[in-house]
């Protein structure tokens, strides 16, 4: 398709429709959320409007919105049953936040992560774990823009640049910046300006959060619960460097040995064919599927095929050399340097990624209902495994940077 060389006011406008402690309760001043057992779409939304809400400020860690949201999930793990597994019997683990990267944090105590446990129904294998996490933090508070300028400009850069078979290019980029704020006087017609200072993360990474819950809910609720007990941690400061999954696995509060793999969420809240390049209401991007175990990834096809409505794997951004180096950039990474095999599971980036845009708005809830369905059998397979995972291939070298 020829891509015109000016953004109408009426294209703008249409495409901006389409678009468009252990008292968690009390600390993050909700309650919690209504949801049911099964993992539905609905369900889903109700707890990602609440925690990526603006009170929740970004949920940047070593900050009070971070605070905030670990409490809330503190909470929802308290009233589906989880077991506590942080520090001192809590579901929190306290983070000791002595990174330069939190330098200027006022209260860098608040950096902790939530860790629970439900417990499996075989009274051996209920002595490993099957781990499955997300991280709890966003990037914060930043300087103010328009939303909906930002917004349109989003869009109209990911539509050129996958009409021309690439990544946006400087050029393209400046050149839509002036059609942008011309063409934004027509939106102000309709409404007045959006000014927007709070990066929700409501895709990176309150998707993964949301659908670890509703797992986590639904798993809770079994009649039989999986042989293996599962382990749920919620990782802080993965945007200062998986910081949170770092001391999580050279802190565990179970037996990291008895781990014997670790599904990681991340972003699974998009993925349409207007956020990249050959994405669609089928598609999944599997990262590190067979970089340990063979026996992992055959069991994660598996189960896709045997679905009625499989997902479309992109396996492009878990080649060797990929320049985005993804299987480094996720709290996934700090358990496969122990050995432990892993899959990361992501709709992908797109072009809210990091901006005031990433909002709870924009979210596809049922991609992420089936991403989080199928996550949810994945683990029920691996967990009533009547062996662990084996590890076939070479495990990393603790004592060097990750190489993709």
């Amino acid at each position: 398709m020829k891509v015109p060389h000016t953004l109408s006011a009426g294209s703008l406008v249409a495409a901006l429709a389409v678009a468009c402690s252990q008292q968690p309760a009390v600390e993050t001043g909700t309650s919690p959320a209504n949801t049911g057992a099964a993992i539905t779409s609905n369900d889903l939304k109700t707890r990602l409007y609440v925690f990526a809400a603006d009170s929740m400020l970004g949920r940047e860690a070593g900050t009070i919105g971070n605070y905030r949201g670990t409490a809330y999930i503190a909470a929802e793990a308290a009233r589906i049953g989880l077991e506590p597994a942080g520090d001192n019997g809590g579901f929190f683990q306290n983070m000791l936040a002595t990174s330069a990267r939190f330098a200027g944090s006022p209260n860098p105590e608040y950096a902790r992560n939530v860790v629970a446990i439900l417990r499996g129904s075989d009274p051996v294998l209920r002595n490993e774990y099957v781990a499955i996490g997300a991280h709890t933090d966003a990037i914060g508070i930043r300087t103010a823009v328009d939303h909906d300028s930002l917004r349109a400009f989003n869009i109209e850069v990911t539509r050129r640049s996958m009409a021309g078979g690439g990544r946006a290019t400087r050029a393209l980029r400046d050149s839509l910046r002036a059609v942008v704020k011309l063409d934004i006087d027509s939106l102000r017609r309709i409404r007045p300006a959006r000014r927007d200072s709070i990066i929700n993360g409501a895709d990176d990474d309150g998707s993964g959060v949301v659908g670890v819950l509703e797992i986590a809910e639904a798993l809770a609720a079994m009649p039989v619960r999986p042989k293996r007990s599962i382990l749920f941690v919620f990782h802080t400061a993965e945007e200062k460097g998986l910081l949170g999954s770092r001391w999580y696995t050279e802190h565990p509060t179970v037996p990291r040995g008895q781990i014997v793999a670790q599904l990681n969420l991340d972003m699974i809240g998009r993925g349409g064919a207007g956020d990249l390049a050959g994405g669609g209401p089928d598609y999944l991007q599997l990262v590190g599927l067979r970089r340990l175990s063979t026996e992992l990834g055959d069991i994660i096809e598996a189960t896709n095929a045997a679905s009625p409505r499989p997902f479309k794997f992109d396996f492009q951004y878990d080649t060797n050399g990929h320049p985005e180096r993804i299987y480094c950039r996720s709290d996934h990474y700090n358990y496969a340097r122990f050995g432990i095999p892993i899959t990361f599971f992501t709709t992908g980036l797109h072009p809210d990624y990091h901006q005031v845009t990433d909002e709870a708005e924009y979210v596809d809830y049922e991609h992420m209902n089936r991403v989080a369905n199928f996550v949810r059998e994945v683990t029920v397979r691996v967990a009533n495994l009547d062996h662990r995972v084996k590890v076939d291939k070479p495990v990393p070298d603790l004592g060097t940077p990750c190489v993709q």
